[in-house]
């Protein structure tokens, strides 16, 4: 009871009033008579409150809810540059921060309107050859227009991989735009001269575009994350689109991509889902049709005849085995 009493001065009358049932005043508490049977003895001692008939006691005012923003104010907050909302996709950052990928359907949903320049940008592939090439080679060859190189760095030999991967075609890629004496193509033989021969090009100077196979090692996620955290500061610095194909296994391996896309083949076309983006999800893929309407009936069906004959015989074989092995042996013999 005396600690109680103690405290009380601590408290001033107005904030005492605020935890008061309406109709008490605060000055009037007064304290029981303590209980002989409970005497000498330390007991938690209880507060008697009463209230004078004639006390005015101001009940406590309800809080009120915060009010919505107004639909003016909305529509004036709209046209700020700087603001940007998290269920809405993100602005571009200035007038060269994106390259326009050449298809509407997919610059509406990608940040900006196009590829972000100076970010990774990750193409998870389903299989190969389904149309990730014809899906980039708008923005290659817009890239070309500035007398910028264009690295492409191909998959590596000796990475173990389920489906042979499919090369570039350098006449289908100067009927898109794309101008090959500015092209430079690399051909790494181990994963880790793939991620080099990407570093490296990032750290040149006057970089187009790059354009980047990566294999499926089998190091940890850490270390793959370090090594996509390592390309993505040195993308930073370009004012280039980065493109690295992956398999569709790293799906859920972590990335500092800021933008993760998943290619899958669909009835003849490309289908696109957007894993990860500045914005609001997108949880419908979006169908492009890469290639001409006419390839999806084109058939290529060579004649019986003219198979056959081409079709080597076996004493044909046979010739040119033992031509081959009389070149290798005149070779041993200049070569001593």
């Amino acid at each position: 009871m005396r600690v109680a009493m103690a405290l009380l001065p601590l408290f001033p009358d107005s904030d005492i009033a605020t935890l008061l049932p309406a109709g008490t005043a605060a000055g009037a508490i007064t304290a029981p008579a303590a209980d002989e049977n409970f005497a000498g003895t330390a007991t938690a001692a209880t507060l008697r409150i009463t209230a004078p008939c004639n006390a005015d006691v101001t009940p406590p005012a309800v809080p009120r809810a915060i009010a919505p923003v107004s639909a003016a104010r909305a529509a004036g907050l709209k046209p700020l540059a700087h603001l940007w909302r998290a269920d809405d996709v993100a602005h571009a950052a200035g007038r060269d921060a994106t390259v326009a990928s050449g298809f509407a359907a997919l610059d509406a949903e990608l940040p900006g309107g196009g590829w972000p320049q100076g970010q990774l940008i990750e193409l998870l592939l389903e299989s190969p050859g389904i149309g990730e090439l014809s899906l980039l080679t708008p923005a290659l060859a817009r890239c070309a227009q500035d007398a910028r190189a264009c690295v492409w760095v191909l998959p590596c030999e000796r990475a173990a991989s389920t489906a042979l991967p499919a090369l570039p075609y350098p006449p289908a890629l100067a009927s898109a735009g794309i101008d090959l004496s500015r092209a430079l193509f690399v051909q790494p033989e181990t994963p880790r001269e793939a991620f080099w021969a990407i570093e490296q090009s990032l750290r040149a100077a006057h970089l187009g575009a790059l354009l980047g196979w990566l294999p499926h090692t089998s190091s940890s996620r850490e270390g793959e994350f370090r090594a996509l955290r390592r390309l993505q500061l040195l993308a930073s610095r370009q004012r280039a689109p980065v493109f690295l194909l992956r398999d569709a296994r790293a799906l859920h391996a972590p990335s500092p991509a800021a933008l993760r896309l998943q290619l899958a083949a669909h009835d003849g076309e490309l289908a696109v889902t957007v894993l990860k983006r500045r914005g609001r999800p997108l949880l419908e893929p979006i169908v492009l049709r890469v290639h001409p309407a006419q390839w999806r009936h084109a058939q290529i069906n060579p004649p019986a005849e003219a198979a056959a004959a081409t079709r080597p015989q076996p004493a044909g074989l046979l010739q040119q085995a033992a031509l081959v092995a009389q070149r290798w042996s005149v070779k041993a013999m200049f070569s001593h």
